[in-house]
């Protein structure tokens, strides 16, 4: 009698671990990260990744939404641009997203598998988002201000894109996948990454 229990409960365990594995529903926001090397005309900058799986309870397979939301900063000689006569700093904030799927590795619930569309990725740098420091801009004309930050915010679209583009390729697989709670850790090559739910 104590055998056949002892068997059932070991089935019991061993269906749940077939049938389980973590939780990976929903959004999950990492800490910020410096990216400085990654993008060539930044004195500085830090990313905030975002994975938003859908993965209801027992899927194997789903949708996955990547985004990167990016802060950088770029001092600026004076003399460079016309009307300004004294060095000055750009901050810009920018936004990347890229859809794709993903799905379990070989069965192994621990491992995750992501395939990412790249026709998807679109990049958005907010013209509003662009702030000049020290408060250099007085006495400029608003249209030369604006011509300014709009021309800034397509050259700062290039660059963000490549930069998020690495770092989305380099999520294409989770290893060794725990969710504790609210917080979600894995493997990404050697890099231990942290995540918290957020949705």
């Amino acid at each position: 009698m104590k055998f056949q229990l002892f068997a059932a409960a070991a089935l019991l365990a061993a269906c749940t671990a077939c049938s389980g594995g973590p939780d990976i529903n929903g959004a999950w926001t990492s800490t910020p990260t410096r990216i400085d090397n990654e993008i060539a005309i930044a004195s500085d900058a830090t990313s905030v990744l975002t994975m938003d799986f859908d993965a209801p309870k027992g899927a194997k397979s789903g949708d996955v939404t990547l985004s990167a939301v990016i802060n950088a900063n770029q001092p600026v000689e004076s003399g460079t641009i016309a009307g300004f006569d004294e060095p000055y700093e750009v901050n810009v904030t920018a936004t990347a997203t890229i859809n794709g799927k993903w799905s379990y590795d070989d069965g192994d619930r621990d491992d995750i598998v992501i395939f990412l569309d790249r026709s998807t990725l679109t990049v958005a740098v907010d013209p509003d988002g662009v702030v000049y420091s020290q408060n250099l801009l007085t006495g400029m004309e608003q249209p030369r201000v604006d011509s300014l930050t709009a021309v800034t915010a397509d050259r700062w679209r290039s660059a963000v894109r490549s930069a998020a583009t690495g770092q989305f390729i380099s999520l294409d697989k989770l290893d060794d996948v725990k969710v504790t709670g609210d917080i979600l850790s894995c493997e990404v090559g050697k890099r231990d990454l942290t995540f918290h739910r957020s949705m």
